[in-house]
C-alpha cells in the first residue's frame, strides 16, 4: 500500500482522483489527510507545488519523501510548467524549494496507451456515449453520408476556448511538442461565413462547460448530425495526447479537423487518411483553406464510412476499456514504486 497526501486546486486532475477510475487503485493506494502520514506528496500542477503548505515542505525537510507532479494535461506541462521534458526539477515554494519528479506524458509510461487514450477512462460518459454513437453511425454506408451531409445546418464548428495570447505559441522539438491554443484560435478567425459557427463561453458568452452537469452529452446533443466539419485540434500536440475531441467529431458524423506530426499516435488508429484532415504543417490561414470551402476528397463518403466501422470497432468492444484499465493500474503502480525505490 501506497500512502499519498494528495494537495493542491487542480488535484482532482489526476488518474487518482476520477470516481470512474478509483477501483483500480483498490488494495494499492491510500490517500492520507496529512504530509507526515504520507510515503510521497502527490500534485497535479507546478503552481499548486508553488503553492504547497508549510506542513509539507517542513515534514520534506524531516523526512525526504518525494514529491510527485502527476501532470495528464501537457498544456499545464508547457505553459506553466515549461519544462515537459524533465523528469526531475526543483521547484520554488514561500517555505523553501522542493525537488520534484514529474511523471507526464512525456517522462512516464502512465499515459502510453495500448488501445483507448487515457483521457477517454477517466469517465464512464464516453464508453457509453461512443458504444452508441458508433453503433448507429458503423450502420450508415457511404450513400447516407453523402445524403446526410447535404442536409447539415453548418459547414464548420469550432468548440473550445479561445486563447489567441501569444505565449501560447511554444514548442520543443525534441519532444515533438507544440502549443496550438493559440494557433487553433488563428484558426477559428480565419475562418469566416454563414456556415461556421464558433460556440462556447469566449466565443458567445454564456455558462462554462464546467457549469454543466454533463458537458460532453451537452456537447454531443447539440453537435450530432448538424456539423460537415468539427475542429478537434488539441490545446497541445504531445504524441501520446489524445482527447475526446478526434473521436467525438467522427461520433457527431461530422468530419475532424486534427494537427498530428507523423510521430503523433492518432496514426495508429489506422483510419483512412481521407475520412479527416490533418492540418499539421500548415499556418492557420493555410488551414482555413481546408476548412472552408474546400471539396471533400473523391473518395471521402466510402472512407468515411470505413472510419465508422472501425470506431465501432474499437469503442463497442468491452474488453478493450477493461484491459486499457488494467494497462493504466499496472503502469501507474509501476512509476510510483520506481519514484519510492
Amino acid at each position: 500500500m501506497i500512502r499519498i497526501f494528495k494537495f493542491g486546486p487542480h488535484s482532482h486532475r489526476t488518474p487518482l482522483s476520477y470516481p470512474a477510475l478509483t477501483p483500480l487503485w483498490d488494495g494499492f493506494v491510500e490517500l492520507v489527510d496529512r504530509p507526515e502520514r504520507a510515503d510521497l506528496y502527490l500534485f497535479a500542477h507546478t503552481l499548486d507545488v508553488s503553492g504547497a503548505p508549510r506542513a509539507l515542505v517542513e515534514d520534506w525537510r524531516r523526512r525526504r519523501r518525494p514529491v510527485v507532479i502527476l501532470s495528464e494535461e501537457p498544456f499545464w506541462d508547457t505553459i506553466w510548467g515549461r519544462r515537459p521534458l524533465d523528469r526531475r526539477r526543483v521547484l520554488d515554494t514561500a517555505w523553501g524549494a522542493l525537488p520534484v519528479i514529474q511523471l507526464n506524458h512525456h517522462t512516464s509510461t502512465i499515459f502510453d496507451f495500448d488501445r483507448i487514450p487515457y483521457y477517454l477512462l477517466t469517465n464512464h460518459r464516453f464508453a457509453n456515449v461512443y458504444a452508441a454513437r458508433f453503433y448507429r453511425n458503423a450502420r450508415r454506408g457511404a450513400a447516407d453520408w453523402r445524403e446526410s451531409f447535404s442536409r447539415r445546418p453548418h459547414d464548420l464548428v469550432f468548440m473550445f476556448e479561445r486563447r489567441p495570447e501569444p505565449h501560447h505559441d511554444v514548442a520543443w522539438d525534441e519532444g515533438n511538442i507544440i502549443g496550438l491554443c493559440a494557433w487553433r484560435t488563428r484558426l477559428a478567425e480565419s475562418c469566416s461565413g454563414p456556415g461556421v459557427k464558433k460556440l462556447g463561453r469566449s466565443w458567445q458568452g454564456g455558462a462554462s462547460r464546467f457549469e454543466i452537469g454533463n458537458w460532453h452529452l451537452d456537447k454531443i446533443t447539440r453537435l450530432d448530425d448538424r456539423a460537415r466539419t468539427i475542429s478537434a485540434v488539441e490545446n497541445t500536440h504531445q504524441p501520446n495526447y489524445v482527447t475526446e475531441k478526434f473521436f467525438d467529431a467522427f461520433a457527431c458524423g461530422a468530419r475532424p479537423l486534427y494537427f498530428a506530426s507523423s510521430r503523433h499516435r492518432i496514426h495508429e488508429f489506422a483510419l483512412p487518411e481521407a475520412s479527416w484532415e490533418n492540418l499539421f504543417g500548415l499556418s492557420p490561414e493555410a488551414a482555413a483553406g481546408c476548412a472552408v470551402g474546400a471539396a471533400l476528397p473523391p473518395d471521402f463518403f466510402d472512407a468515411y464510412a470505413e472510419a465508422q466501422n472501425r470506431l465501432e470497432s474499437l469503442f463497442a468492444d468491452p474488453a478493450n476499456w477493461v484491459e486499457e484499465r488494467a494497462r493504466l493500474a499496472r503502469a501507474l503502480r509501476q512509476e510510483l514504486e520506481q519514484v519510492l525505490g
